[in-house]
């Protein structure tokens, strides 16, 4: 299998899991850094989130982008939480996501044949799931984690009026990571200002060049913290023995 970086974004603020975690007084109020340094079963979400791509063979480095001003302090605190003779880098992010996905990719090695993108809130990613994600875009170019949608899906007008339901047999939710053939990607973000549309997810960019994404199989405990409710949905899979068939 090929060498492969990791980018994980954590510069954003979380306001609304902070604005949450204060409004409900839940336990994560004590994390008003946000959700990506919230305790998770005594350790920070992040620490997880190090800890699953740590115990992938493949992957050789990790580059953080954190708030500029936390570069230092996150290095102290995580500087460990990578596999020993492993390369683990914080850089300060930019102003959105890609703005700093952007400026970490900018930081790896560019020696690496793969690079994986994840969401530092997503702490339950399987290693298999990485492992196997890797190997799809080594093959392909571009493959992307996910599910496919098993609820039914309606689509709304004013009002919230039911107007359609949806099929939902073509129809996956995208998760992380999100793994790429480092030129592809490379060559994505050069030309990512060309896109017109609002950019949610890396792969999307890989789409606008007409190149082909393929779906790798994920599950429901690869869910991504976004509220108070969540790290305790994470914390519930944790302590009832997730993931399960270790």
């Amino acid at each position: 299998m090929p060498t492969t970086s990791v980018i994980i974004p954590a510069a954003g603020a979380g306001r609304r899991f902070v604005a949450t975690a204060a409004a409900e007084r839940t336990p994560a109020a004590a994390a008003p850094q946000g959700k990506v340094f919230a305790m998770l079963a005594g350790r920070p979400v992040l620490a997880h989130t190090l800890a699953r791509f740590a115990a992938v063979e493949d992957v050789v480095e990790v580059v953080v982008a954190v708030a500029a001003d936390r570069v230092a302090w996150a290095a102290e605190t995580f500087g460990r939480e990578i596999a020993p003779g492993h390369r683990l880098v914080f850089t300060a992010g930019g102003q959105d996501r890609t703005e700093s996905v952007e400026r970490a990719l900018a930081a790896t090695d560019p020696r690496t044949e793969i690079v994986a993108i994840h969401d530092a809130v997503r702490p339950l990613i399987r290693p298999a799931v990485i492992a196997e994600a890797i190997r799809v875009a080594a093959q392909s170019g571009a493959a992307v984690v996910g599910r496919p949608v098993d609820h039914t899906v309606k689509r709304v007008a004013d009002g919230r009026r039911v107007v359609e339901t949806v099929p939902r047999d073509r129809l996956w939710l995208a998760q992380t990571p999100q793994v790429f053939r480092r030129e592809l990607l490379m060559r994505a973000y050069a030309e990512r200002r060309r896109v017109t549309a609002a950019v949610t997810d890396d792969a999307q960019l890989i789409e606008a060049m007409g190149l082909a994404v393929y779906m790798v199989q994920g599950d429901a405990a690869n869910l991504k913290i976004t509220t108070p409710e969540d790290l305790g949905l994470c914390e519930a899979l944790l302590a009832a023995g997730w993931p399960f068939e270790s």
